[in-house]
């Protein structure tokens, strides 16, 4: 088993005969990774379809950051190297860190200019991410205190209102270079397109920011066949399917993210889990038994919007939900 790093928080394993095969994914990402515990649900999805593989699961996890900043200023390609990183090397990083923390101005301010720009923002401070540069170097001295070597099979980018219709821009630039990494390892990509722009808080009668959605889609599937990915969790295509309906019941009242805060709720985490699922293994997660996601961040012990923390899926939408991932990542790879 990997041992659970400073940054592994809630990573979660399940015990299983010392013969099962292993499966090790790292998730690089922020909180749309963090809430619900997307990559323990990942987990257990999985081990249910196939309770003959051990999943190893770990994160990388910066609030409301994104793959621009996880590979420029974190040096989160530590964690996807980890296996041939040398000590040395480790500690560079760490005086790199240390040396960006000596100045509220971006060492390279053309690169971090010209990358808010390409996702259409401006002015954005510098001194507003030492706190996460902090972190991070702890990370980094966490990784020289209990470095297992660790190769992984997965790495799991995640995107971040950082896409671009640009070409090689925002997100599809940073991931790739990650991606190029994570490759060099002997590891295959995941794209996780969290799609935050289209995650409607009330039910709608027709597609919530459709341009968003199609925009996300084309990247992801641009992004696809670049790299070559083991696969693209197709968020946005998932969500517009469902956001559209039928021809007898245009809409759904089904809603995918909270009133009182921005993030998903856990009927988007279930979707996002059985997206996982369909994409990895090629196969519909109808008929398994997963059916309940807890919010992990809880206000007096309630869900952001007041609501119990733990919501269990009745057989009907869990079913609909199950279907709708399936077509959508079949839709995705048809395109």
């Amino acid at each position: 088993m990997i041992l659970r790093i400073a940054i592994a928080l809630l990573a979660v394993s399940s015990a299983v005969p010392s013969s099962a095969a292993e499966l090790k994914i790292l998730f690089l990402g922020n909180s749309f990774t963090a809430r619900h515990n997307i990559a323990g649900l990942v987990e257990q999805i999985l081990e249910e379809g196939d309770p003959t593989t051990d999943v190893q699961v770990q994160r990388v996890i910066y609030g409301g950051q994104n793959m621009f900043k996880h590979s420029t200023y974190y040096f989160s390609q530590s964690f996807i190297e980890q296996s041939t990183l040398t000590n040395a090397q480790i500690n560079d990083r760490i005086a790199a860190m240390k040396g960006f923390l000596q100045s509220d101005t971006a060492p390279n301010p053309d690169q971090w200019n010209q990358h808010w720009s390409s996702v259409g923002k401006t002015n954005v401070p510098f001194a507003g991410i030492h706190g996460h540069i902090t972190k991070a170097i702890k990370n980094h001295e966490a990784l020289l205190r209990n470095n297992l070597r660790t190769k992984w099979d997965y790495v799991v980018l995640q995107s971040w209102r950082d896409v671009s219709e640009q070409p090689n821009q925002g997100y599809e630039r940073y991931a790739t270079k990650l991606a190029e990494i994570v490759k060099a390892q002997g590891a295959e990509v995941i794209l996780y397109m969290t799609s935050p722009e289209t995650q409607n808080q009330d039910p709608v009668t027709e597609p919530y920011n459709v341009a968003s959605a199609e925009r996300d889609t084309a990247v992801g599937l641009r992004m696809a066949k670049t790299l070559q990915t083991k696969a693209v969790i197709p968020v946005p295509l998932a969500i517009k399917k469902i956001q559209t309906g039928d021809t007898n019941k245009p809409g759904t009242d089904l809603v995918f993210r909270y009133h009182n805060d921005g993030h998903p709720n856990q009927t988007c985490a279930f979707l996002v889990a059985n997206l996982f699922y369909a994409a990895i293994t090629g196969k519909s997660p109808e008929g398994l038994a997963f059916n309940s996601v807890t919010e992990t961040k809880l206000k007096e012990g309630k869900d952001p919007d007041g609501g119990e923390p733990t919501i269990v899926f009745g057989s009907k939408k869990k079913a609909y939900l199950q279907r709708m991932a399936y077509d959508s990542v079949l839709e995705f790879n048809r395109k």
